[in-house]
């Protein structure tokens, strides 16, 4: 089993979020952090944030998406943090693969996971209630 946690930033003013599509993908994703054996998706979380020293206007939001695909390979398991940037930044400071895309746009395009679009605009316009909640289809 591989558990990966999947970071979206969310911009300062609630418009665009980070998605990077690395070489070889089709889809644009979250940033995406793997999460070693015996270690929680929080604690991975809060490692994260501690490395990106330089960001420290990123805050944690209070809604979390879980989500689990089964591959040939055996299963993989997401955890969706959304994290909000208090002022601007390049995409570049976070990955040379990354671009800020509108969330409206998400819908748009190949992202994964599919239900990201939907999840940042129920997020952004509040009727997404906090807590946690599953992408499972």
């Amino acid at each position: 089993m591989r558990r990966t946690l999947l970071v979206v930033l969310l911009s300062h003013d609630s418009r665009t979020i980070l998605l990077e599509r690395r070489p070889g993908e089709d889809a644009w994703w979250p940033l995406r952090v793997d999460v070693p054996p015996h270690r929680s998706y929080t604690r991975t979380a809060h490692r994260w944030q501690r490395q990106q020293k330089r960001h420290t206007g990123v805050r944690r939001c209070s809604v979390t998406g879980r989500l689990t695909v089964r591959t040939p390979e055996g299963r993989s398991d997401y955890l969706v943090v959304i994290l909000k940037l208090a002022r601007p930044e390049a995409a570049e400071a976070f990955s040379l693969s990354a671009r800020w895309w509108p969330i409206a746009d998400a819908d748009a395009v190949t992202v994964f996971p599919r239900e990201l679009g939907s999840l940042m605009t129920g997020y952004v316009e509040g009727w997404i209630p906090d807590g946690p909640i599953t992408l499972d289809a």
